[in-house]
């Protein structure tokens, strides 16, 4: 039980009281952030990617016959989002090459959100343009 019959007790109550008043006046600054976009167009998508390959490929060297589409809206779960996908041939552990695949990449609020395996309706009608970054990567 707290006793308030000394100063110290009743400074102590007396914080107890004010803190929560004095927590919240400090989260009030007066600056609201923008509202988030989640169809932000992903204006960094190839270097996002190429960063995220360099970790995901067994052995990112010398990748084939690298493509990646514009990011494009499309419908993901009932929403829009920005949609690209990724073509590439890379090798193995043994540096032999695995052959040709492909990647669906989504984003939200203009960043890389999900890396899917292929899906040919999602990539279907981007334009494609070479894809160096991941061609050129070193571990």
């Amino acid at each position: 039980m707290l006793d308030l019959t000394n100063r110290s007790g009743l400074a102590f109550a007396a914080a107890l009281l004010l803190a929560p008043a004095l927590g919240a006046c400090s989260g009030m600054s007066g600056r609201t952030d923008p509202p988030v976009d989640p169809t932000q167009f992903p204006a960094n998508y190839k270097p996002e990617v190429a960063a995220f390959m360099r970790t995901y490929l067994t052995n990112p060297t010398k990748v084939r016959d690298a493509y990646i589409g514009t990011p494009a809206l499309k419908p993901v779960a009932g929403k829009q989002q920005y949609v690209t996908c990724v073509r590439y041939n890379p090798r193995d552990s043994a540096n032999k090459y695995e052959g040709n695949t492909q990647n669906v990449v989504i984003f939200l609020t203009g960043r890389m959100n999900q890396f899917l395996p292929d899906d040919p309706e999602m990539c279907a009608g981007l334009a494609y343009q070479r894809f160096p970054e991941i061609e050129n990567m070193v571990p």
